[in-house]
């Protein structure tokens, strides 16, 4: 009886040590994945240059506080290069804020996925300078440096800032954004209360001016609407003979302080997310 205690007793601190090492492994293969900004699916870099990569990326991420991934894939069943970069995106960031820079050796695409600030940083124009390097150095066939092209440029473009007199566009509704006011100060308790207060001021001088001006004495003054109204009363027919109905969408323009190349068109993603973001072949 007592061996029969002892043996399940021993099962059970073994059930228990087999339990957290694989809680210890899954924990420690989730950080793993969480951690990586290379995925390199095709077969692209060597290690050393994985190493590199991800060395580039930890430097640019400290300084623009993004998530920002290298993906490369050549995989025929990946039907659209945008979905796949944003689904990436939505599975492997932390933050709302950051870049997806995928390479589909497939269809032969570089395609950039942005999602949070980082699509008002880097609008249509700077965009297309990215896709600009990118291509160059793939057609000859330097994938390592087209990436670490793309990946300076993103941090050039964050230190100089938002473009001047900026917008994004939503294409799903067809409407613009001005944020180049962003950074405009927003009033805090103090200044609300001091413009409630103010204003209570304004109305009551105004009000006392125009009663004094006027010199009306509340309860006495009467209006005889009888002595000074008068009624007239004319016959209109209308007869309705037929309708038409037309429907078109009208978008918005741009705001006015702003002009085309600091347009960032964004749309409804993978997820429900909003992306910006943009692709080219090479």
């Amino acid at each position: 009886m007592r061996m029969t205690k002892r043996r399940e007793q021993w099962l059970l601190w073994l059930a228990g040590i087999v339990v957290c090492l694989m809680l210890s492994v899954g924990v420690a293969v989730s950080a793993q994945a969480a951690g990586r900004q290379v995925y390199d699916d095709a077969g692209l870099f060597s290690d050393s240059e994985i190493s590199e990569l991800t060395a580039a990326v930890n430097v640019a991420e400290e300084e623009t506080g993004w998530d920002l991934m290298f993906l490369t894939v050549n995989d025929s069943s990946v039907g659209s290069t945008q979905s796949y970069a944003e689904e990436k995106f939505n599975e492997y960031t932390e933050k709302d804020n950051g870049i997806a820079f995928v390479l589909d050796m497939n269809a032969r695409l570089f395609y950039i996925a942005t999602g949070g600030e980082a699509y008002e940083y880097v609008g249509d124009t700077r965009l297309n300078e990215l896709l600009d390097d990118a291509t160059a150095y793939a057609g000859d066939g330097d994938y390592y440096q087209a990436m670490i092209a793309m990946l300076n440029d993103t941090v050039t473009f964050y230190q100089e800032g938002k473009p001047d007199h900026s917008s994004v566009y939503d294409a799903d509704q067809g409407i613009y954004r001005d944020v180049s006011g962003s950074n405009v100060r927003l009033l805090d308790l103090k200044d609300i209360l001091l413009a409630i207060v103010v204003g209570g001021v304004v109305c009551a001088g105004f009000c006392l001016f125009i009663t004094g001006k006027y010199r009306l004495k509340f309860g006495r003054y009467r209006y005889n609407a009888r002595e000074h109204a008068t009624v007239k009363l004319r016959t209109n027919e209308d007869h309705f003979v037929r309708q038409y109905v037309t429907r078109r969408k009208i978008p918005k323009d741009p705001p006015k302080n702003g002009d085309g190349g600091n347009t960032s068109t964004v749309h409804q993603g993978a997820g429900g997310r909003t992306f910006g973001g943009g692709g080219r072949g090479f």
